[in-house]
């Protein structure tokens, strides 16, 4: 099977079950939309951009296409894997941490171990961030994050 047609049914299957997923948690209306419209609107978007893909691939001529064999050749998986494991290690401690002190530890160590950047830069960049988005989210936007341990 060419590799393209995998995908788009791949990202049509994701689209799908977003949109499921999505009148579960009730869609609302315009005026009041409900926890699963944002979400709706995205399925949406996913499985139309899936469709077409899926279709093109379907009515164009048969050529160089690549094959779903063929595009895994020479993929680098250490840094994919790397942050998909830093990743899932923020989301089983962000509770009991805390939101400043996690991604404050996450980004550091995405700088310092996966970009390989300055000590200097990746404590100061991962303390802006970590700051910056604790300020906006906490102080301006009121939304409730995780205090952890520490109580901040």
């Amino acid at each position: 099977m060419k590799a393209e047609r995998v995908g788009a049914i791949f990202w049509l299957g994701v689209g799908l079950i977003s949109i499921y997923g999505s009148a579960q948690l009730g869609i609302g209306t315009m005026r009041g939309p409900g926890s699963g419209f944002l979400s709706l609107l995205a399925g949406c978007f996913i499985s139309l951009m899936a469709l077409i893909v899926l279709l093109q691939s379907l009515l164009r001529r048969q050529g160089n296409e690549a094959q779903l064999s063929s595009i895994w050749e020479g993929v680098k998986w250490r840094r994919p894997l790397a942050i998909g494991l830093i990743l899932v290690a923020y989301i089983l401690v962000l509770e009991k941490i805390g939101f400043l002190i996690t991604s404050l530890v996450t980004l550091f160590v995405m700088f310092k171990g996966v970009e390989k950047i300055s000590w200097a830069k990746a404590i100061l960049i991962s303390v802006s961030i970590s700051a910056g988005s604790f300020l906006l989210f906490n102080n301006l936007l009121k939304a409730t994050l995780p205090r952890g341990i520490f109580g901040f």
